[in-house]
């Protein structure tokens, strides 16, 4: 039998998103999280280091990486969203993937 309360004492207080894209999709997300307790937008990725620092300055969000891989490989991100358009999600959540993020 699985004691579902000792598997949800190990889950962190706090989930620390990492969001790969910095786009309209990107903004969408991080104001649906805003109101949630549980979860911190921690990161955000981009293609294009100044895109990532103005949208992280723009939300308050304490990190910007100038690229993807950058981001996933934080210890520190909990798990990542793929803000980016469709015909790159696979690749986008393979690499989280590659790096044990979950997606």
């Amino acid at each position: 039998m699985v004691h579902l309360k000792s598997h949800f004492e190990k889950l962190p207080a706090m989930f620390r998103l990492g969001i790969i894209g910095a786009g309209w999709i990107a903004r969408k997300m991080v104001r649906a999280l805003a109101p949630l307790d549980g979860v911190e937008v921690y990161a955000i990725g981009s293609r294009d280091a100044a895109k990532a620092e103005a949208f992280a300055h723009e939300f308050d969000i304490p990190v910007s990486y100038g690229s993807y891989t950058e981001l996933v490989s934080d210890p520190l991100v909990d798990l990542v969203y793929i803000a980016t358009p469709h015909s790159h999600h696979y690749d986008h959540s393979m690499l989280a993937l590659e790096y044990g993020k979950p997606v």
